[in-house]
């Protein structure tokens, strides 16, 4: 049955090749037929036993080794750690949450997962060490999942759409927790946020009309929201890019197709965005997207249907991507891919029986 989806995604991608070709060039000067081959994806390997709800969320600790969390069935974090090669056990820390956890690296080798507690505060949890903390929580009245990520070395910035439909936010410093903020906006969705390796963060929120927001936090401040436009649903999901500043915004369209929007590093301006570009596919859900090696980003999505459901991977080498391929496994939601420092990444996928399987690539 995989084949048959398959060759529907191959058809919706000729349709789209006109435009996957001007969202080449938006990046970079590039060929006009993909390159033939690309490096091999390994086997889905389970990662436990343990059951999970939700959208997992994985972060960097260290060469080859990542973290990554889950919300389990008892509405507890579950936090795992894998070496490259084996996964580790499931363990759940205390604290009962009520959204999907967010992780990111803090660049000092420690890895943050927080989620929004089920009264409202933020509850974080650090792996140090090799050891997961006990949860902090930190006051707030938070009304989506929050998204975390790292603004310098030991600084962490976590946001979440706020009751007001704003959004709130928290910076640890290295010591300590601010204050939770609310910056007025109009959020419809949860936030999603990214380093942009220039002692930044750039976070995106969809607004009423279905476009995007954008705004960065740099120098203490953050720097205002622009609209980029769009079409979307669901949630966003940013990465890092290349040259520092440069980030990318990947959104599910309502054809049910990735669009892309990237920022040039630049001033914090409009015109430093280029339009949403279509990527083609027919995906569940949003992509995951991460630079796992020197001018590469890999993305990863769940293909629609119920006699489908496998896990598709798009490269972008050089300028140029390499088009929706079918990878395997059986999954549910939205992945989570991070890069593993060898010039390589690892994407878990939530299966339809709740249990969790990775695959590592390209």
């Amino acid at each position: 049955m995989a084949k048959r989806v398959l060759s529907i995604l191959e058809i919706k991608l000729r349709e789209e090749a006109m435009k996957n070709i001007a969202v080449c060039l938006m990046l970079s000067s590039c060929p006009l037929m993909a390159r033939a081959a690309w490096a091999a994806w390994g086997s889905f390997t389970p990662t436990g036993t343990a059951a999970g709800i939700g959208n997992p969320s994985c972060a960097p600790v260290s060469t080859g080794q990542v973290a990554c969390a889950v919300r389990s069935g008892t509405s507890t974090i579950m936090v795992n750690k894998f070496n490259g090669t084996t996964w580790g056990t499931w363990k759940s820390v205390a604290g009962a949450v009520s959204s999907d956890p967010s992780c990111t690296s803090d660049g000092n080798g420690n890895v943050f997962c927080a989620a929004a507690a089920t009264n409202g505060d933020l509850q974080v949890t650090v792996l140090k060490g090799g050891v997961w903390s006990t949860p902090a929580k930190i006051k707030a009245a938070l009304f989506s999942a929050p998204s975390c990520a790292e603004l310098a070395a030991g600084q962490v910035l976590c946001a979440a759409r706020s009751t007001a439909g704003g959004l709130a936010w928290s910076l640890y410093n290295g010591t300590a927790w601010s204050a939770f903020a609310n910056l007025t906006t109009s959020a419809t969705s949860a936030p999603s946020c990214t380093t942009d390796n220039d002692s930044g963060v750039i976070c995106a929120v969809y607004t009423t009309g279905f476009t995007t927001l954008v705004n960065r936090f740099t120098g203490g401040a953050w720097q205002g929201f622009f609209n980029i436009g769009g079409t979307a649903g669901g949630e966003p999901d940013c990465s890092f890019w290349e040259a520092p500043g440069e980030v990318m915004c990947f959104a599910k369209g309502f054809n049910s197709g990735i669009n892309v929007a990237i920022f040039n590093g630049g001033a914090w301006a409009a015109g430093d965005w280029d339009a949403y570009g279509s990527l083609g596919g027919e995906v569940n859900d949003n992509a995951s997207c991460t630079t796992q090696a020197a001018d590469q980003l890999v993305c990863g999505v769940i293909g629609v249907g119920a006699d489908d459901n496998a896990f598709y991977a798009n490269v972008l080498n050089g300028g140029t991507w390499s088009s929706w391929t079918l990878i395997g496994g059986t999954g549910i939601g939205t992945p989570a891919c991070a890069p593993l420092g060898t010039g390589q990444a690892v994407c878990v996928i939530m299966g339809i029986d709740n249990k969790l399987s990775s695959v590592v690539g390209p």
